[in-house]
C-alpha cells in the first residue's frame, strides 16, 4: 500500500510530468536548431570571390575544382577586388604568382570563409607540385607516386594478465561513451530522485502524520516501501526514455541527418556495451545514494530542512563526477585507481578505467562486489537508523540527530536484551 501510494503520486504530478518532459523537449529543440541550420547552410548561395592571376592554370584551376564559392569572372584586379568586397559584392579575394617554381598567394578574406582556406592552400600546392614535376620532366604518374601516403594501420590491444588480445576502434568509442552515459545518467538521477525520497520522509514527518502510519505499519516496511516507490518512479521515467528513444529512431532512421550521426556507429555494440558493466554500475550506483537519501531525510524533522539534510550526498556525488570526469584524461593515475575502489565513487570512476582497459576483469568484479556490498550494508545501516530517528522531532543540527538516534538505538538494543 505505501509502495503504490508513493508511485502513484509521484507519477501523477505535474513535477513528474516536467522531470520527464523537459530533457525531451531540450533534445528536440538541439536537434531541430541542428536541422534548421544544416537546411540553411545547404539552400545557402555560394558565396562569390575574385581570382587574380597571370597564371591560367590557376585561374583553370579554381574554375574546375568543385567549391562552396563561386569565382567572379568579371574582376581582373586587386583594386576592384577590394572595390568589390568593399560594397560586399564578393566575400574575399585570392592573388598568386609563380616565382620560380613557387606559387605565392594570398586569400583576403571575410571570416565567412575561414574554413575554405586550408581546402585552397592543399589546391594550390598540389598545383606547385605539378609545376615543379614540369620542371624536373616528371610524368604525371611519378608525380602521384611521390605525393602517395604512407600506409599506417592501427591496431588496438588489449594487455591483460599477460595476455595480448586485439580491439576494434569502435569499440573503445562505445566504452567511453558508456562511460559518459553511466556518470551523467547517475548524476542527474541522483540529483532528481534522493530529493523525492527526501521530501516522502520527511513531509510525513514532519505533519506528525508518522505516528498513525506506524501504528498501522512497521517502520521497515515503511522505508522499504518508501524506497521501492521512488525506484518504480525512476523506473518509470527510464522505460518512457527507452520508448520515445526507439520511436524516434524507428521513425527518422532514414534521414540523411540521422544517417551522417550514426552512420559509423554499431547500435548491437552500443547496446551491448550499455547491458554489460555500465548498467550494473548505473543500478547499483543511484540505489546507493538512494538509499542514502532515505536516511538523510529521516534525519529532517520539517520540510524546510530537507536541503541541507541531503547536501551531503550532493557533494560526495560530484566529487564522484569530478574524479571520473579526471580518470577520461588519466585512467591509470594512482588516484583514480584508488577512488574507483571507494564503493561511493566506483559507478562514477571504474566506468572510465575500463574503458581505457587500465583495470582487469578480476579488479572489475572485486569493484562490483565491493559496491553491491557497500549497498546492502548501507542499507540495513540506514534501516536501524530509521527505526530509531523517525519518531524523533528535534531542532539540532544534523550530527546532533545522528547521535541522539545512536543514544536510541542503544537502548532499545538493551531494552531487548533485558527482556530476553
Amino acid at each position: 500500500m505505501i509502495t503504490k501510494e508513493v508511485y502513484k503520486k509521484n507519477v501523477k504530478s505535474i513535477g513528474f510530468l516536467v522531470m520527464v518532459l523537459s530533457p525531451l523537449i531540450v533534445i528536440a529543440f538541439i536537434a531541430g536548431l541542428t536541422y534548421y541550420f544544416s537546411q540553411e547552410e545547404q539552400a545557402a548561395p555560394d558565396v562569390p570571390i575574385a581570382v587574380i592571376s597571370e597564371e591560367e592554370g590557376i585561374d583553370q584551376l579554381f574554375s574546375n575544382e568543385q567549391w562552396s564559392f563561386e569565382v567572379s569572372d568579371n574582376i581582373d584586379t586587386e583594386e576592384a577586388a577590394e572595390e568589390a568586397l568593399l560594397d560586399e559584392s564578393i566575400g574575399g579575394y585570392i592573388t598568386a604568382e609563380v616565382v620560380e617554381g613557387t606559387v605565392q598567394a594570398e586569400f583576403v578574406h571575410t571570416n565567412e570563409l575561414s574554413d575554405q582556406s586550408s581546402l585552397i592552400q592543399e589546391a594550390l600546392t598540389n598545383y606547385q607540385s605539378m609545376l615543379r614535376a614540369d620542371q624536373l620532366d616528371l610524368a604525371p604518374e611519378e608525380v602521384m607516386a611521390l605525393s602517395e601516403p604512407a600506409m599506417l594501420d592501427q591496431r588496438f590491444v588489449n594487455v591483460d594478465e599477460g595476455t595480448v588480445t586485439e580491439e576494434a576502434f569502435s569499440d573503445r568509442m562505445v566504452q567511453q561513451g558508456g562511460a559518459y552515459f553511466v556518470s551523467i545518467a547517475i548524476m542527474i538521477f541522483i540529483m532528481t530522485y534522493a530529493g523525492i525520497i527526501a521530501e516522502e520522509v520527511a513531509n510525513e514527518k514532519g505533519t506528525r502524520i508518522m505516528e498513525i502510519i506506524l501504528s498501522s505499519a512497521s517502520a521497515t516496511n515503511h522505508f522499504f516501501g518508501k524506497l521501492t516507490g521512488v525506484m518504480l518512479v525512476l523506473l518509470t521515467q527510464i522505460v518512457i526514455y527507452a520508448v520515445v528513444g526507439f520511436g524516434a529512431y524507428i521513425y527518422f532512421r532514414d534521414s540523411e541527418m540521422v544517417q551522417e550521426v550514426i552512420g559509423g556507429i554499431d547500435l548491437a555494440a552500443v547496446f551491448q556495451e550499455l547491458m554489460g558493466y555500465t548498467i550494473i554500475f548505473f543500478i547499483v550506483g543511484v540505489l546507493m545514494y538512494v538509499v542514502l537519501a532515505a536516511f538523510f531525510g529521516s534525519l529532517a524533522t520539517k520540510m524546510e530542512d530537507v536541503n541541507k539534510a541531503v547536501t551531503p550526498i550532493v557533494f560526495m556525488a560530484l566529487t564522484g563526477f569530478y574524479v571520473g570526469m579526471f580518470a577520461f584524461t588519466a585512467p591509470d593515475n594512482l588516484f583514480v585507481s584508488v577512488f574507483s575502489y571507494i564503493p561511493l565513487f566506483t559507478p562514477f570512476v571504474m566506468p572510465f578505467r575500463i574503458a581505457a582497459d587500465t583495470v582487469s576483469t578480476l579488479g572489475v568484479w572485486l569493484s562490483i562486489a565491493g559496491t553491491v556490498v557497500f549497498a546492502v550494508l548501507i542499507s540495513g545501516i540506514s534501516l536501524a537508523f530509521y527505526r530509531s530517528n523517525v519518531l524523533i522531532y528535534s531542532d539540532t543540527n544534523l550530527l546532533g540527530t545522528i547521535r541522539r538516534s545512536w543514544n536510541i538505538m542503544q537502548s532499545n538494543r538493551k531494552a531487548i536484551r533485558n527482556r530476553a
